[in-house]
């Protein structure tokens, strides 16, 4: 059973059932119990044989780390995942004792706090796997790592040619247990899986000779990531890394229908909420924001919110299953009928949309750096201190934004 420790919230805190009144301006509301929703569904699709490595990296795609990866470890992931030393520090610090592994090799003056921290390094060439040796051997401990090996993402890994060799030298090496290898997948969210079916054929025949040669047990070889999982089962081996379906997205449209195939569903637990600071009456033709770049068509209400481009209010998020060029025409064809009435807008523009008391509501004029304007006219009852909800991309979400986590009672 994986060790938690005791609860340490840094910048994040739990307040289940609590009243908006004692909330913060701007925060991000998170339901754990979506997010376990979805780690308990997804191992049911996988079975019990299939070993899941929660990737928790990026703030938990901004989520909030420690409280995700405490839920994550109780839930009985066996190891975490992270790209770099200074995002597994913060587990470590707050008491997550589950094995995590970096999914990038640690710089040279990293080495040492890797193996302080009793991480899981990753190693793309064999001078990784000396630094590593030499620093545990100071310390006269066992480091551990996994063997990064490149089919075709280009950026880390030895070659496949030379992945045997490699792994073979580097358990000689002493104070090191090369305890499995990887790849990752570069095109497994896209239509063409003919990339993916090519890169997993230079991936799969290492597993036999590398276990051979380097000691590695043919159950710790793992390449699946969110996509890879639900759209190419035999691709699964015995690991898998899950990473944005945890978080209730999917990484493309064809990930979903994968999914809904599999009869997996997911669920959101994800929200930027800010609160009114206030309310201005306007007349038809007075501006709103920096540079009046959008003045009333008729007298309006406006609703100035607590949240601006420095937390993160800047690229509208669209579902990752739909191309880019064609969500945003999609956007702006739903947006621009619905709102360009009472707007003022051109039917081109796109205006971003916030939810006010259930209904949608467009922002209107710049955005600035903690604020935004949000035209309420057609929404009644609206008072000082309600929330407001936003649409932001997760990993854009200020990590300076406290994390208010909720569960479906809250």
């Amino acid at each position: 059973m994986n060790e938690t420790g005791p609860p340490v919230h840094h910048s994040s805190f739990i307040i289940p059932n609590s009243s908006l009144t004692t909330m913060p301006s701007c925060w991000v509301e998170v339901n754990l119990d979506a997010l376990r929703h979805n780690f308990r569904a997804i191992r049911h699709v996988l079975g019990e044989a299939t070993q899941i490595i929660a990737v928790v990296k990026a703030n938990a795609y901004g989520h909030g780390a420690v409280e995700v990866a405490r839920m994550l470890s109780g839930e009985g992931a066996p190891m975490l995942a992270v790209t770099r030393l200074d995002e597994a520090m913060p587990l470590r610090e707050g008491g997550i004792l589950t094995p995590i592994l970096l999914l990038t090799p640690a710089l040279p003056d990293e080495v040492e706090e890797v193996i302080a921290r009793r991480l899981t390094a990753c190693l793309s060439c064999f001078e990784d796997a000396e630094r590593l040796s030499a620093a545990a051997a100071r310390r006269n401990v066992t480091a551990r790592a996994h063997l990064k090996i490149n089919t075709g993402m280009g950026r880390l890994g030895v070659e496949p040619e030379e992945a045997v060799e490699t792994a073979k030298r580097i358990a000689a090496l002493p104070g090191l247990s090369l305890e499995a290898a990887f790849t990752h997948f570069a095109h497994a969210a896209e239509k063409d899986p003919s990339e993916t079916h090519r890169q997993f054929a230079r991936f799969q025949p290492l597993i036999h000779y590398m276990s051979r040669a380097a000691g590695i047990k043919p159950t710790e070889f793992h390449c699946a990531n969110s996509a890879t999982l639900l759209r190419f089962p035999s691709m699964r081996l015995s690991c898998v890394r899950p990473g944005t379906i945890l978080y209730g997205q999917y990484p493309s449209q064809m990930a979903k229908e994968a999914a809904e195939q599999q009869r997996l569903q997911l669920r959101e637990g994800f929200a930027v909420k800010a609160r009114v600071l206030a309310i201005q009456n306007l007349q038809r033709g007075q501006g709103v924001g920096y540079g009046s770049e959008w003045r009333a068509p008729r007298a309006s209400r406006i609703a100035t919110i607590a949240v601006g481009y420095a937390d993160g209010l800047t690229q509208e998020p669209q579902p990752r299953q739909t191309p880019p060029a064609q969500a945003l025409q999609g956007t702006l064809r739903q947006a621009a009928k619905q709102t360009a009435q009472w707007t003022g807008l051109k039917p081109g523009d796109a205006p971003r949309l916030a939810l006010v008391r259930g209904e949608r509501a467009p922002i209107v004029g710049r955005i600035a750096m903690q604020q935004c304007s949000v035209d309420i006219t057609h929404i009644q009852g609206v008072t000082i201190g309600d929330p407001v909800t936003v649409s932001m991309r997760r990993t854009s979400a200020g990590a300076h934004l406290p994390r208010v986590y909720v569960g479906d009672e809250a």
